[in-house]
């Protein structure tokens, strides 16, 4: 009877151990035919870089970053929206990639946020410090290249801290960045695209009189 006691609690401690950072992307439920539209047409545009349609369904006080007075026109400078290398694109498009939370759990149905990287990642993790890695099976490595280099491991949507091997938080427009995972179990190189800041860029949306409209697109905090 002890014996299995035993057992049952050191199966919990490593379902535990194993589910340690796990952070998965939530089922998202919509309700709202208005919003699940807006964010299909918003996609559509995205991808054909529609212009017309960003700006006609951006609000006039959206905000663009922290130390800016907000609006339109600054959107446009902040973007450098009218040249062809702008990073506009590539940037909504990886937020819409990445996805949002389940509309439905939220109390205000007037607005939308999202990745849902930002607007549901867990408290015990320092935003600065940690990113998640996102995907299946991402190889972890021990030098910051695929050549010559061995993989230590995989990872699937987990939470890791990010760091050179002296410690100092890297930039997230290294190609490779060092990272160590929640439980200290596995250190290494991950290739960036595959890592999420939650204080990366994020898109937020609110339902006006004229439809849903774009208020907010930054990063940082």
């Amino acid at each position: 009877m002890i014996k299995n006691i035993c057992l049952g609690i050191l199966c919990f401690i490593s379902v535990q151990l194993s589910a340690q950072g796990e952070f998965y992307p939530p089922k998202v439920e919509i309700s709202d035919y208005t919003l699940s539209k807006f964010l299909t047409e918003l996609t559509l545009a995205v991808g054909k870089k529609d212009k017309d349609f960003i700006l006609e369904h951006l609000d006039p006080n959206i905000l663009n970053s922290f130390g800016g007075d907000g609006g339109i026109e600054e959107f446009k400078m902040y973007w450098d929206f009218n040249a062809e290398s702008t990073n506009f694109w590539e940037v909504m498009e990886n937020i819409l990639l990445i996805g949002g939370p389940s509309f439905d759990a939220s109390k205000d149905k007037n607005s939308y946020y999202l990745p849902f990287t930002f607007t549901d990642w867990p408290d015990q993790y320092d935003a600065f410090e940690h990113y998640l890695v996102l995907g299946n099976n991402v190889n972890v490595r021990n030098k910051p290249t695929t050549e010559n280099s061995e993989v230590l491991g995989q990872l699937s949507y987990q939470i890791v801290k990010i760091s050179d091997p002296d410690g100092e938080i890297l930039s997230e427009n290294n190609d490779w960045l060092n990272i160590t995972t929640v439980d200290n179990g596995l250190s290494g190189y991950v290739y960036g695209k595959f890592l999420i800041s939650p204080i990366g860029y994020r898109l937020g949306l609110i339902k006006t009189e004229n439809g849903w409209k774009i208020n907010m697109l930054v990063a940082g905090d």
